[in-house]
């Protein structure tokens, strides 16, 4: 969830785009609601949702130069994935059916896991330490991610180093490692899918957004496109500010993450209208939609997961006293 599926605009006519020289990543999208961020996610009506992503978070277009420089390390760990999941499904299938997985194969995937591991932590280490704010906001939507699960980076990385060492194990013929002691297996064995963090082969399997949020028709008149315009240069200007922002004082970080919210609020209501007036394309509310139940979420999941790992921004700035 650290960055935004593939979608590399946010609804602009391209000539628009041109004239005021947006950089889009290359995989973003677009996301949230109408409702700004002090509000109970939990108590809005659905009237009141979007059901669309606007480009904020991990689906902002505007990318900081330390988010871009850590985009190959991102491909990187995205590109074990296939490989990795499609060798792990033949163990585990293997072990269902009470058959022997080929030793060859258990250290391959042993193997795998604890190098994808490694790769991990030290990604999710650079996020934490980045001096960027978007950088840094990757690595705390990952965090909020993970608690709305009971979990952490650090529980995930033993359990999967722990399932590495079994599988080695297994592969020698030893004794298997005991697990971690704060792993409950119980709980983990009884776990309901629809409980669990999406795994890896769910979010490969994810459909990409790539359908434009607005027709360029949405924009003939003046006043809309200079509303626009004005938004997309102060979120991208915002971003390039936010390259500096493990330099701020405790002040200062708070004012940013305040000037963040005010942006969201401001999405918000420019797509809001635009689905009060039905211009919102269905085609793009139902990307959304269904990128977002790849992941196990709603739109008020999604929302409460942008507001909390924002909230764990204040909380870091606030212990700087």
């Amino acid at each position: 969830i650290c960055r935004g599926n593939k979608h590399d605009h946010i609804g602009i006519p391209s000539d628009m785009r041109t004239s005021i020289g947006i950089c889009a990543g290359p995989e973003n999208t677009t996301g949230l609601s109408p409702i700004g961020n002090n509000a109970d996610e939990r108590d809005v009506p659905r009237s009141m949702r979007l059901h669309a992503l606007t480009p904020t978070g991990p689906f902002c277009p505007f990318r900081s130069s330390a988010s871009v420089e850590m985009e190959p390390k991102m491909n990187q760990l995205n590109s074990m994935a296939p490989d990795f999941t499609s060798d792990l499904n033949k163990v585990q299938m293997e072990m269902q059916m009470g058959q022997m997985p080929d030793k060859d194969l258990l250290i391959k995937v042993s193997t795998g896991m604890k190098d994808a591991v490694e790769s991990w932590e030290t990604l999710c280490a650079r996020l934490r330490l980045s001096e960027d704010f978007q950088t840094r906001e990757y690595g705390k939507l990952t965090q909020a991610h993970l608690a709305t699960y009971n979990t952490s980076i650090e529980k995930i990385a033993s359990m999967m180093n722990w399932q590495a060492d079994c599988m080695k194990a297994m592969a020698d013929g030893s004794q298997p490692p005991m697990p971690p002691a704060d792993m409950d297996l119980e709980q983990l064995m009884n776990q309901d899918k629809s409980s669990a963090p999406p795994n890896l082969n769910a979010m490969q399997a994810a459909e990409a957004i790539t359908a434009a949020p607005f027709s360029p028709s949405s924009f003939e008149t003046d006043t809309v496109r200079e509303e626009y315009m004005k938004l997309v240069e102060d979120h991208a200007a915002l971003i390039k500010f936010g390259g500096k922002y493990g330099t701020f004082d405790r002040l200062g970080k708070v004012a940013f993450l305040d000037q963040v919210d005010q942006i969201q609020e401001r999405w918000d209501g420019f797509y809001f209208r635009f689905k009060l007036m039905g211009a919102l394309n269905d085609d793009f509310k139902i990307q959304c939609d269904r990128f977002l139940k790849s992941m196990n979420m709603e739109e008020d999941d999604y929302r409460t997961m942008l507001k909390q790992s924002h909230q764990l921004m204040r909380e870091e700035a606030e212990r700087e006293r």
